[in-house]
């Protein structure tokens, strides 16, 4: 092994809690991208909760490779040997690693977000599949703004600043993408969004988008449950906090199977018809109309694969699994 294969890694960020595990699946997860792609890795990088915070014990392990050139086939073969084996360590981060692989080139190409699949490994699978799962400007801004280097330069080094209209764009495409789905959804049989865990998911994620679509930034979920319950009207306080108690345990993948109740599912309803009514004043307040254009009819664009959790609720074609998440599954 040469010295330009293994690059020490930095961990001084990692918390200890409340996986101690955690460091060590890093250190594996680090040294088998760098001894498969060799000196083709520019940086190995955390997002997700790592990045932004309040990573807790229902959070994914969420990661970005930033490689110099596309990962081949040949190599992607190699990377999905390397996260069975890390799979198979068996405690709950080496279990919960999401993350992509994408080249410096793709990562700087505004026409390729949302549009330009990347090798992916989605949270509880050891299947490298090519999605758009973070190849999305939000994902750019934690990478920039918040993103942990394990090896290799800082992230802000890699990429120009974000164009925020663009981030705020993606956020106003996810409201209207809940409000959409979960209205389809709402009075008929156990689905994602009829589920405990969808509807607890539904508010904390219109929480953080509308704080997105407000600030320009990407907050943890527990950062846009204090912003939404410091900025938005108090009539929601109650249903916020009791959605974020409900977040609590997702990671049994029990509530996912219960119907959430239906006071609960009403309610919930009410208040996404508020957040797009509060996305729509802030975007005619700012005399913003071309964001509207930006996002396919009022959706965001996106192609993304489910944790373990949603996988139970639906397949797709051919037996694969539909995504029934919006944004930020961090």
């Amino acid at each position: 092994m040469t010295a330009a294969r293994r690059t020490s890694v930095r961990l001084n960020r990692v918390p200890v809690l409340p996986y101690p595990e955690l460091a060590s699946v890093l250190r594996e997860l680090v040294a088998g991208v760098q001894d498969v792609l060799d000196g083709n890795v520019v940086g190995v990088y955390l997002v997700g909760s790592l990045a932004t915070g309040d990573f807790d014990l229902d959070s994914d392990v969420d990661f970005l490779v930033v490689t110099q050139d596309e990962v081949a086939e040949e190599a992607a073969r190699s990377l999905q040997a390397m996260h069975e084996r890390i799979h198979g360590l068996g405690c709950y981060p080496a279990e919960h690693l999401e993350g992509s692989y994408v080249s410096r080139a793709v990562l700087n190409r505004a026409e390729d977000v949302g549009v330009q699949p990347l090798w992916y490994i989605d949270n509880g699978s050891t299947v490298l599949e090519r999605s758009t799962h973070d190849n999305q400007w939000h994902v750019r801004w934690v990478l920039r703004e918040r993103g942990i280097a394990l090896v290799g330069p800082k992230a802000a080094t890699l990429l120009a600043s974000l164009p925020v209209e663009a981030v705020r764009g993606e956020a106003y495409g996810v409201i209207r993408r809940i409000a959409q789905e979960f209205t389809d959804a709402v009075a008929g049989p156990l689905t994602f969004w009829t589920s405990r865990f969808g509807q607890s998911y539904a508010v904390l994620q219109l929480c953080r988008v509308l704080s997105t679509l407000e600030t320009g930034t990407v907050r943890s979920k527990l950062s846009g449950v204090r912003w939404a319950l410091e900025k938005l009207d108090r009539k929601w306080a109650g249903l916020i906090r009791r959605s974020w108690t409900e977040r609590e345990g997702v990671r049994h993948c029990i509530k996912i199977r219960q119907r959430a109740a239906e006071s609960a599912l009403a309610q919930t309803h009410d208040f996404i018809k508020y957040a797009v009514h509060e996305s729509e004043t802030r975007l005619a307040r700012w005399g913003i109309e071309d964001i509207r254009s930006t996002c396919d009819g009022g959706k965001a664009r996106h192609d993304k694969t489910v944790g373990p959790a949603r996988r139970m609720m639906s397949a797709g074609r051919n037996g694969t699994a539909v995504d029934m998440t919006p944004l930020y599954d961090r």
